[in-house]
């Protein structure tokens, strides 16, 4: 799975592989972004005795969903 040549240190793919899937998730992004600006904004206009539980566990978990969705198969086309 690591690439290298013979005098070389190996190379891992998996986060050049991930970049490359990222055109492939960009509503899944969007949406990661978009509720990012929002709790960003509601993080910001609270006050110290707020106690704020928004969170984007559900849209990051998407994203990634999406990420080693479309990851997967380009990795394990890989093994040898």
């Amino acid at each position: 799975l690591l690439t290298a040549m013979a005098d070389e240190d190996p190379v891992d793919p998996l986060p050049e592989i991930q970049k490359s899937c990222e055109s492939h998730c960009t509503k899944a992004l969007n949406e990661l972004n978009a509720c990012t600006e929002r709790v960003n904004k509601i993080l910001a206009e609270a006050k110290p005795e707020d106690e704020v539980t928004a969170n984007c566990q559900i849209q990051y978990n998407d994203f990634w969903h999406c990420i080693d969705h479309c990851t997967a198969p380009k990795l394990f086309a890989q093994l040898k």
